[in-house]
């Protein structure tokens, strides 16, 4: 079921440059989101910005004795728009729409490999921390992380992932920290690795160049998985046709449209035809 609800803001942090943690009150959507799946937040008040934008749930704050569980976001500054959300405070509410979109598959078929690969491009790496920390509680699996980023500075979520039990590996494109490359890159040297190589499972979520190249790296190893898909989104729920993408059907071949919000944004990693 989707909710349009008021929220309100308990807390809106910068954590990083330009990024910053939002955790609100809504108890209606606290114990409905799934890990991948995302919200629809109205920004502004008035018509400029008029469309919402989406956000992928970083964490279900949980909350001891009598106080309800939040619900946290992470977000880059961007654009008008979410530079508008940085200007909330503490008390205000906002309008949210969610939950929204098919979140990743964890079911027991998946969470039976030994181990488990979770690939994170920039501010893509937040809704693997939700993913992650359930994970922990249902799965015994090996979880080891990927993450790149442009710079050291960009990068986030690194601690959260490691409270989560996973063993974490950074790229940097310059170099500033960890793995001087793409993370694709990384994760390829990883997995030509014969020793390292376990037949994992992926989860990832980042940029279209580096989904694609993931999606290449899983047909050269003859690896299984799931991509969501970042991208921006006009009514979040299917109707506007804005957000489609070109995907495959697996068993026969053929190939089609499905929109990002309302079929995915989690598609399988094998699904997806990537354009040139």
């Amino acid at each position: 079921m989707i909710y349009d609800v008021k929220a309100t803001i308990v807390s809106n942090t910068k954590i990083a440059h330009d990024v910053y943690r939002l955790e609100m009150d809504v108890p209606k959507l606290a114990t409905k989101l799934r890990p991948g799946q995302f919200m629809h937040l109205r920004v502004g008040t008035g018509i400029d910005p008029l469309l919402r934008r989406p956000f992928s749930t970083y964490r279900i704050i949980k909350k001891r004795g009598n106080k309800r569980d939040l619900v946290g976001i992470i977000y880059r500054v961007v654009g008008k728009g979410t530079d508008l959300l940085t200007q909330k405070c503490r008390g205000e509410q906002i309008d949210v729409l969610g939950a929204l979109g098919n979140g990743f598959d964890i079911s027991p078929k998946f969470l039976k490999k030994s181990q488990i690969i979770l690939v994170g491009g920039g501010i893509g790496v937040v809704p693997l921390v939700y993913l992650a920390e359930t994970l922990k509680k249902k799965s015994k699996a090996e979880v080891i992380a990927f993450i790149g980023a442009a710079t050291k500075q960009d990068i986030v979520c690194i601690k959260d992932l490691k409270e989560h039990g996973c063993k974490v590996n950074i790229s940097t494109d310059d170099g500033t920290q960890g793995y001087k490359g793409y993370v694709s890159d990384m994760l390829e040297q990883y997995l030509s690795d014969t020793q390292c190589f376990e037949n994992p499972y992926i989860y990832a979520c980042g940029p279209f160049p580096m989904l694609k190249a993931l999606s290449m790296l899983a047909c050269k190893f003859g690896l299984d998985g799931q991509v969501s898909v970042d991208e921006m989104m006009g009514c979040g729920i299917g109707a506007c046709l804005g957000c489609v993408i070109k995907t495959k059907n697996l068993s026969d071949n053929t190939s089609g449209y499905k929109r990002i919000c309302k079929d995915g944004p989690v598609f399988d990693i094998n699904e997806i035809v990537w354009e040139d």
